[in-house]
Parts: C-alpha cells; structure tokens; sequence
C-alpha cells in the first residue's frame, strides 16, 4: 500500500517539475523576465527583485505560431509609471512655497521679508528627446497664490488709472499689502540624471501668466479694509522659469519679463523659493 501511494505522490510531481523546467529566467538588472512556456503557448512576465509581478497594460502571446494581443485594464489609481515611447516625467514641484518680492524700486515701499507666495501644479506632462530619457520639454498646470506687503504708512491705490502707493494716516495699521492669484502654464526644457535611486536636474524655459482677484488692504487690530480692486494690473504676464534639484527637493525662481502694471509703478515680479515633489 505504501509503494503504491508513493507511485503515485511521484506522478503528481513530476508534471509541475516538468513545466517549472520548461520556465527561463533572464536576469536583466534590477528585473527578471521569465518566459513561460507549456504545450499551448508562450507568454513573458516581468517581475522586480522581490519577485512582485509589474502591472501589466498589455501582453501578447504565442499559441501554435499565432500571436495573439490581450489588453489589460487596472485602475487609474495605482501609481505606475510605464516608460515607453518619448513619454519624460518631469521633477517639478506639486507643492511649492517661497518669496515674491514686487521689485518696483523705492517708490514701491515693498517689505520683502513679509511678501511671499505658495502654490501647487495640478498635473504636468513631458516630451523626451533621447533614448536615455534624460533630456527633455516639460509642462505643467499650475495655480499660486501672492501677498505682496507694504510699508505700514502706504498704501497701494489706483491715483488717476495708475497704481501708486499713497500714504496711508490712519493710525495703528499692522500690514499694508496686495494679494492676488495666479494661473500660470510654464513650458521648460529640463535635464536630469540619476544617482542610484535618486535623481538631479535642472530646467529652464518661460511660463505664460493669466492674473486675477486684486485687493488692495491694510489692517488695524484684526480688521481688514480694502483700499482698491482695480489696481491696472497686467492680467497677462510672461516669465522666465527655473528650477534645480535633487530627489524629491528643488529650488525654483521667476522673474516677470512683462510689467506688472499697465501704468503707475514699474514693477518686474520676482519670485525665489522651494518645493517638493509628493
């Protein structure tokens, strides 16, 4: 009775031996791919170097000599990233936070140590221009938000359809400031090289600026009063954009080649911070 639970326990194993034997492993880097092979088709798996399988997107086999293609749908929610074809995944950064200065002159009366700016870039995409992956054009979506602070005896009006800083005698004021929003649609060609798993690079380009929502305010104790919405801004403004980094990190910088403002001060925004890629 052993002898035959044993003939049999052999048979049961050597059919999986059979097939884990017709299985090839090819060791190409950090990767396995492991061709499959059985009495009806041929198939290619690609694995990391835990042994977790990739997310396939699409597959193709071979049965009896016929190639045959089978498409794969995962959710949009996994985060991979296929790199095929001239697809270039930009480094710039999905939050950022630095300071603006107005960079009128002193006739501005700027307190740059309290002007800042932050935002945020919805989605970007790439182009590359090498096998490498190393070298290409970028662009991005991006919303920010600035508050540009004055000297607390100032503050910013429309005197004549031109924006001015005119000065302000009412007592006990804490800030003086303008604050409004930005959309800007950057268009950068960047640079970039890995360091094992980590990455440096640099980008440079122009960004194209739509400006809204003006407020001119001062505020004495915890109440804001608004001087002005209709300052004679520039609602249309082009930029020169940079940024450099490495891994997750980066430092960026704008500065407006457009004035600011239609008439009044001549004002060249310049804006220097950093950022991170979540």
């Amino acid at each position: 009775m052993k002898t035959l639970l044993l003939a049999l326990a052999f048979m049961a194993v050597v059919p999986a031996m059979a097939v884990e034997e017709n299985d090839t492993t090819i060791q190409y880097r950090n990767k396995q791919i492991v061709v499959k092979t059985d009495s009806v088709e041929t198939k290619i798996v690609l694995l990391d170097k835990d042994g977790n399988e990739y997310v396939k997107s699409k597959e193709t086999t071979f049965v009896d000599g016929q190639e045959v293609e089978r498409v794969f749908i995962s959710s949009p929610f996994v985060p991979v990233r296929a790199k095929r074809g001239r697809t270039f995944y930009a480094n710039l950064p999905d939050f950022y936070i630095g300071t603006n200065l107005l960079n009128g002159g002193t006739e501005a009366h700027s307190r740059d140590s309290r002007s800042l700016e932050w935002g945020m870039t919805f989605f970007d995409m790439g182009l590359a221009f090498d096998k490498s992956n190393n070298f290409g054009l970028v662009t991005a979506f991006q919303i920010g938000f600035v508050h540009n602070h004055f000297d607390t005896k100032y503050v910013l009006d429309n005197v004549n359809d031109a924006a001015t800083l005119v000065e302000n005698k009412e007592m006990g004021v804490r800030t003086s400031f303008m604050k409004y929003t930005y959309f800007k649609v950057p268009v950068m060609l960047e640079w970039k090289k890995k360091f094992g798993h980590k990455t440096a690079f640099i980008a440079a380009g122009l960004s194209a600026e739509l400006r809204s929502g003006f407020r001119s305010k001062y505020r004495i104790g915890k109440t804001r009063h608004t001087v002005s919405r209709n300052l004679n801004v520039n609602p249309l403004g082009v930029n020169l954009e940079a940024y450099i980094g490495f891994s997750r990190f980066n430092i960026y910088a704008h500065y407006a080649l457009t004035s600011f403002f239609r008439k009044g001060i001549n004002c060249h925004p310049l804006g220097i911070g950093v950022g991170i890629k979540l």
